[in-house]
């Protein structure tokens, strides 16, 4: 049951979520059917610099710095030995460390983000020597709920979305093994609260989004890199002649680079933690995030 635990809780910890989605990163480890497992996390996220567009600012315009602290509840369920079900509900409370918010006068924002579920299928699996290559299909999206969308401490982008994750991943048999994914999610729209402009609401830039793991999971710990990216098909940057404060219109991209560590400590329990740091980016925060958390095992 150790090992069943620790493989099927690889995805728990929340990543940073300044101006973006917390997505759900899927990968090839599967619950057998009927095994479910649920998480608690905490987050710490510290953000000193500022892309506007692409250029890099040694400070968050107007706040100086933005913390956030972030309490995440995530759990997967086995439908089948080859389908699994994953939700992710993370609250978010956002500090600025200066003056208030340009647009929506605040100095800090807290609030439930969106609610996520991903549901990933294997449709195959190919035996090797040393090994198997698992596909992984995944088809999920996020709901957006009643935060203030608009503005630089935003906790997100206020507007659902619908994904869809194509990747392989490599399974050793010493207990390595490396994926890769590939995805796209579409936007819907966001609420204007604020009525700024015409008082219309957002219409939010889709995404393109990439992710490389590297790992090992073996009887007694967990530990993997990755690398994940986003590209958006927006065309408004911050600094741009035409940005009038509408935050969630802008075109929102990064990439990230950080580490997750797992541990069992009984059958049914385990510990986990996890750091990242956004390496580059357009119109987001440039910043680092420590994230630790529980995992209890139910099901089978």
């Amino acid at each position: 049951m150790k090992l069943k635990l620790l493989i099927a809780c690889t995805t728990l910890l929340t990543i940073a979520v300044q101006k973006t989605q917390a997505q759900i990163n899927p990968d090839g480890f599967f619950n057998k059917k009927g095994e479910a497992n649920i998480s608690l996390s905490y987050t710490y996220a510290t953000y000193e610099k500022f892309f506007l567009g692409l250029d890099q600012v040694d400070a968050v315009p107007a706040h100086n710095q933005i913390d956030q602290n972030i309490y995440n509840i995530y759990a997967n369920y086995g439908i089948t030995d080859k389908i699994t079900a994953i939700i992710n509900l993370p609250y978010i409370k956002a500090t600025g460390d200066g003056a208030a918010d340009p647009v929506n006068g605040t100095t800090e924002q807290s609030d439930l983000q969106d609610i996520s579920l991903l549901v990933k299928w294997a449709p195959f699996t190919t035996q090797h020597e040393n090994g198997t290559t698992t596909g992984v299909i995944a088809i999920g999206g996020s709901y957006a709920l009643n935060y203030e969308p608009n503005g630089i401490l935003s906790i997100g982008n206020g507007a659902s979305s619908i994904d869809a994750k194509l990747g392989l991943q490599y399974n050793n048999n010493s207990g390595f093994f490396g994926n890769a994914f590939v995805g796209y999610s579409i936007r819907g729209e966001a609420d204007n609260n604020l009525g700024l402009g015409t008082g219309a609401k957002y219409d939010v830039p889709n995404s393109l989004n990439a992710q490389i793991k590297i790992g090992y999971a073996g009887k007694s710990f967990y530990a993997d890199a990755w690398f994940d990216a986003q590209k958006s098909n927006g065309i408004l940057d911050i600094n741009s002649a035409n940005f009038a404060g509408n935050f969630p219109e802008t075109k929102v991209g990064y990439s990230r680079v950080g580490l997750n560590l797992y541990a069992p400590i009984t059958k049914t329990l385990g510990v986990s933690l996890a750091s990242g740091t956004v390496v580059s980016g357009r119109n987001i925060g440039k910043g680092t995030y420590y994230s630790g958390g529980i995992t209890i095992g139910l099901g089978k």
